[in-house]
Parts: C-alpha cells; structure tokens; sequence
C-alpha cells in the first residue's frame, strides 16, 4: 500500500485502485468572515475593553495585584476568563505604560504618573502593601552612567525601595 498527493489531497494506492475521501459532491457554503483588518479590529476592540477592566481594578485596588488576583477578581463577570487573557492584558497594559510590574512582588500596579514611558522608582510599604511611584530621571541617569563605564548597556530599569509608608509609620510612632 503506498501514498501519494493530489492538489493537497492525501490518496491511498491500494492494487491499483485508488482510495479517498474525496467527495464527488462537495457543497460550497460561503461563510461571514472578517477581513484580517476588520477582525484585528474587534480583537483590539475586545482586548481593549479587557484591559479598561484590569486597568480600572488595579486603580481601585489598595496595593499591589498578581496576575492571578486579577484573574479571581474577574471571574465574578467574566466566569470563563483564562489566564492567558490576564496576562496577554497586562502585557499589553505594561507595554503601553500604563501598568508597572512589580518584580519583586510578582504583581502589578496601575501608573500613578502622567508619562506613560519613564523608569519610576516604586516604594512598596513592607507594612500595608501600599506602592508608590516617583519619577527620578536623576537616578536613572547616575545608574546609566554607573553601569555603561563597564560597557554594559541597560534596556530597562526596575528600581523597587521596600520599607514602610508614611502613614505606617506614623501608626508606629503613636502605638
């Protein structure tokens, strides 16, 4: 028994003969589908939607959220959402600059500035979980110049200060 192609059809040769499931009567029914432009276009629409939702609960949110936090918090509207659609949003979110990645945390907060691409240094309250975000080009630019006389060249800056708040430690302070 051999095998061969036919226009991108798969035939078995059996003594001569051949066998396949080609169907002399193949029915044509043309079908809706988006043009690739149109279908980006509701894909974008409904990713954009998905992240206003992840953006909007991260601002309301405390402090910092993972991944899977966001995903829980989701699941009350959305009781089908993977985790590839968490994380596809935030990357998406992160890229734009509207959300931070928290390394050390593993999670993320919302931007707290109005520069959507700068390097931030977060203050992440060790205390009640609270992130917040300053905008310190001088640093950035000593850290360059510190690591580039070796010849390293940096891509992306993640400077995180673990400590305690203002208010946590004013809380201290009266207790």
């Amino acid at each position: 028994m051999g095998q061969f192609a036919v226009s991108g059809l798969r035939f078995i040769a059996w003594r001569g003969a051949i066998l396949g499931a080609v169907q002399a009567s193949i029915q044509y029914r043309p079908s809706r589908i988006p043009a690739p432009n149109e279908a980006r276009y509701v894909m974008t629409k409904r990713g954009a939607k998905m992240q206003t939702e992840i953006l909007t609960l991260l601002r309301s949110a405390d402090g910092a959220l993972s991944a899977y936090d966001v995903l829980h918090a989701l699941q009350e509207t959305h009781p089908k959402i993977a985790p590839p659609t968490v994380y596809n949003a935030l990357a998406a979110l992160a890229k734009a600059g509207s959300v931070h990645r928290v390394e050390s945390l593993k999670a993320y907060v919302a931007c707290q500035c109005t520069d959507a691409h700068h390097s931030s240094v977060l203050s992440i309250c060790g205390e009640c979980g609270t992130v917040e975000e300053r905008i310190a080009p001088q640093i950035v630019q000593d850290l360059s110049g510190f690591v580039e006389e070796t010849g390293f060249q940096p891509q992306r800056y993640v400077i995180e200060v673990h400590g305690k708040c203002s208010a946590c430690s004013a809380q201290a302070t009266r207790a």
